[in-house]
């Protein structure tokens, strides 16, 4: 699956912008580190799931590290709530093909049934790759990895928020131009973000 996905960042941690562009990786967390309150939380049937599995489930949830990007790049939710207010930056980036990524989706808290038969490991991959409907805005895309607490990719573009200011944008593009030159740098414009 070679599409560009995008990650938002503050510069405020500019170590951690900086070791994406020089080791070419992106950061995936772990469930219970992420900012919606309700990650992770799934409803079934009374009697339709037992204890075991219940807790095969959550085992499973914790193994599981995530990463969170979206499919656009000129959301205001998105550059305001990731991007520190649009004074940050919008990475655009290919997942190494090695990797599964899954689509979000926007349809409450995920109902299991029959995690007998997808496995405690499938079930709780399903249940992280659904979120309350108020979330639809961030188009998320999730990478799902167990043995590592970053992911590769091909970094291929930057986009500098519309109120990054003058001194931070010289120094973000002498960087990435140092660094990798064939990442393409762009300004975002207040008037293209929706």
């Amino acid at each position: 699956m070679f599409f560009m996905l995008f990650k938002y960042r503050s510069l405020d941690n500019f170590q951690n912008f900086v070791d994406i562009i020089l080791n070419s990786r992106v950061y995936a967390s772990s469930y219970f580190d992420l900012n919606d309150p309700m990650e992770g939380l799934y409803t079934y049937d009374e009697g339709s799931i037992n204890l075991e599995m219940v807790k095969k489930i959550k085992g499973e949830k914790t193994k599981l590290r995530i990463c969170s990007l979206s499919r656009r790049s000129d959301s205001t939710l998105m550059w305001s709530h990731y991007a520190d207010g649009h004074k940050g930056v919008a990475i655009g980036l290919v997942v190494n093909e090695t990797y599964e990524i899954r689509p979000v989706r926007y349809e409450g808290l995920s109902y299991v049934q029959n995690a007998t038969n997808y496995g405690s490991h499938e079930t709780a991959k399903n249940i992280l790759s659904c979120k309350l409907e108020p979330w639809f805005y961030e188009e998320e895309e999730r990478v799902f990895v167990t043995d590592s607490s970053y992911i590769d990719v091909s970094i291929k573009s930057i986009l500098l928020g519309s109120k990054m200011k003058g001194r931070t944008k010289g120094l973000v593009k002498k960087l990435v131009q140092n660094l990798n030159p064939d990442i393409l740098i762009s300004e975002s414009n207040i008037d293209t973000v929706l």
